[in-house]
């Protein structure tokens, strides 16, 4: 403020550095007869106004010349971080925060008041602050995604029969005794039969529940959804691995890696000579195809291979030639391949090194009561505000009994050993 006083008279600072004490005082008292008048319009107490005017009037010439000094240079440090307002409104506030301190210099004669101005920091991201976040918060913000759970495909190649009864029942015929024969004029004519077998397949049930609270449906804007998408994804994966690995016991369905025979070659002993994967798989196709359970049967045609994902990789993404090229250039990574009308099809559930060939149009399900969703309460739920919701179905899964010879399942490894012909 003082410089900008000098700058008024037309004085720059170096003038004034050059002009002799009694001038320079003279020009102070000038610039603190303006201040003491600044001072007494913008004071809010009356009895501060006429105390501030009396103390500067009276300060020494030492003191005065030491505060106007220090004003000065108050102001050229500081006046980027004011307007000229705010930062003369800022130095009236301080002169009159420092009262007591002026008055005790000037009755000592001597001393130096110290005036500082502060000007207001720079807002950042650092000046805000959060505290007690609740826990749902983030899920507001992001929202809620669904649990990424795969999907299961086997149910598409399997036979969906309809049905309302508790016991399906399935009846087989059988070809019992006799043939057909040639037979001489007059002979007496061969007599054949047949019979039959009535069996029954008992529904399975799966089942499986969540519990929430009406308050972090309403809070987490889409839990509900979310948890009632998760509850039926896990539904479909239970009852697709049932279909594959059932064990039969315990109360689970037979699956069809259980109803799969091991490989037995018999003819097919030793008949490859370095033996390649699709070797493997067509020894097993054929072996299928002709294996009966009586004369003149129709054989069964497998339509499916699962394996691993990285029993696949090796032995049709990466298999080659002598010369370096693809042998199954239609595969591609996690895709499955048709070879021979054959569907051949990675599949995680598959352990390393197992094979599984068949037809699966011979492995039956049901929909004897659809998946289900029920909501409801659990003891004293409701008055907690909690709630259930449950998830289930009712099916029947099984493969007839003549069927069954058309699976096999094993190891890679045995069913190549099998077929492989020793080296001369």
């Amino acid at each position: 403020m003082f410089k900008k006083f000098l700058e008024k008279k037309g004085i720059s600072a170096d003038q004034f550095k050059e002009m002799d004490a009694e001038k320079q005082m003279d020009l102070q008292n000038e610039y603190l007869g303006e201040l003491e008048s600044q001072i007494g319009k913008s004071a809010s107490k009356e009895e501060m106004e006429t105390t501030i005017k009396d103390e500067i009037k009276k300060l020494s010439n030492g003191a005065i010349k030491e505060i106007a000094d220090d004003i000065a240079a108050m102001q050229e440090t500081l006046k980027t971080g004011f307007s000229n307002e705010t930062l003369q409104e800022a130095v009236i506030k301080a002169i009159t925060d420092k009262h007591e301190d002026i008055k005790n210099a000037y009755k000592s004669g001597s001393g130096v008041v110290e005036i500082v101005v502060k000007a207001p920091a720079i807002i950042t991201t650092a000046n805000g602050t959060s505290t007690g976040q609740p826990g749902t918060y983030p899920v507001e913000i992001t929202g809620l995604d669904n649990v990424n759970l795969r999907r299961y495909d086997i149910t598409n190649y399997v036979t969906t029969r309809p049905t309302s009864m508790a016991s399906y029942a399935y009846t087989e015929a059988l070809p019992k005794d006799g043939d057909f024969d040639i037979v001489a004029e007059g002979a007496v004519k061969p007599q054949i039969d047949l019979t039959w077998e009535t069996r029954y397949a008992s529904p399975y049930k799966i089942a499986a529940w969540e519990k929430l609270t009406e308050e972090s449906v309403y809070d987490i804007k889409g839990l509900e959804g979310v948890a009632r998408d998760y509850l039926k994804k896990k539904h479909d994966i239970k009852k697709s691995k049932l279909i594959l690995f059932g064990t039969g016991l315990s109360g689970q369905p037979k699956g069809a890696t259980s109803y799969g025979k091991t490989f037995t070659a018999g003819s097919l002993a030793a008949s490859v000579s370095a033996p390649n994967f699709m070797d493997i798989v067509n020894a097993a196709i054929v072996k299928i195809a002709t294996t009966h359970n009586y004369v003149d049967e129709e054989p069964y045609l497998a339509n499916i291979v699962l394996l691993n994902p990285i029993d696949f990789f090796i032995n049709y993404i990466s298999a080659k030639d002598g010369e370096g090229r693809p042998l199954y250039p239609m595969a591609s990574v996690l895709n499955q391949v048709v070879i021979g009308g054959v569907t051949i099809k990675p599949e995680e559930a598959i352990p390393l090194g197992k094979i599984f060939v068949g037809d699966l149009s011979k492995y039956n399900i049901t929909d004897y009561m659809g998946y289900t969703v029920k909501v409801g309460w659990v003891n004293d739920d409701f008055i907690k505000n909690q709630f259930v919701i449950l998830g289930e179905s009712r099916f029947h899964a099984f493969v007839k009994k003549l069927d069954e010879v058309a699976f096999i399942y094993d190891d890679i490894a045995t069913i190549k050993t099998a077929i492989t012909k020793p080296a001369a």
